[in-house]
């Protein structure tokens, strides 16, 4: 009796199908971890897109409480400066105002004291916006930062410590009714804007409110 065996071209069409299998399982496995890898990232920007509504909000907040207008941006200043700015000014502590068109960085500042805002000028602004992710993810990038003596962190966009996948900016728009335009001392709308980026993976979430004058 002859022993039945493979042929080579039997044994070539075993080695096709079973590699078909094992890229199909290889490649589904790739594609479920892309997936979990964009869903985690979606989620940690969904939150810091609400920090930066929340900075906003405490930031409005504050200054009611230090008896400053609503949309001040307070500047620290010593106080033989106050003094010097106090004869020039009605208002020394704002440096300047929310307004419509603002793009906004926020961050602890590097004495972990005080809530440090950036505004770019319009015309940086809107070069960036033209340019958008590359450009403004390299601008607003964030920041983990430890403060090992105090047992805190912070999340800041001073390029200090351990850069993160992220990066947010805060944009003001003015609110409109119909064709008219509501007075931007009044009401803004804010939109927080959170960019991640992994390797060939990049995203946005943003976030949007009101911030008025109550």
């Amino acid at each position: 009796m002859k022993k039945k065996t493979f042929t080579l071209v039997e044994m070539l069409i075993v080695i096709a199908v079973f590699g078909t299998g094992i890229l199909t399982v290889l490649y589904g496995l790739s594609q479920t971890l892309r997936m979990q890898d964009r869903a985690d990232m979606m989620v940690s920007a969904s939150f810091l897109a609400r920090e930066g509504i929340e900075l906003i909000y405490n930031l409005r907040d504050a200054n009611y409480a230090k008896k400053l207008d609503w949309n001040c941006i307070f500047r620290k200043v010593s106080v033989s400066e106050l003094k010097k700015l106090a004869s020039d000014s009605d208002n020394p502590f704002c440096a300047w105002y929310f307004t419509g068109g603002d793009l906004l960085k926020l961050s602890m500042g590097t004495d972990w004291q005080y809530l440090a805002v950036e505004r770019l000028p319009e015309q940086e602004s809107q070069k960036l916006e033209n340019e958008w992710f590359d450009a403004l993810f390299q601008k607003y990038q964030l920041f983990y930062l430890i403060d090992g003596a105090r047992y805190s962190f912070v999340y800041t966009g001073e390029h200090q410590g351990e850069p993160l996948r992220y990066a947010r900016y805060i944009k003001l728009q003015p609110v409109t009714d119909g064709i008219d335009v509501l007075p931007l001392d009044k009401i803004l709308k804010v939109e927080s804007h959170v960019l991640y980026k992994k390797g060939a993976l990049t995203g946005e979430s943003i976030m949007e409110t009101f911030i008025w004058n109550y």
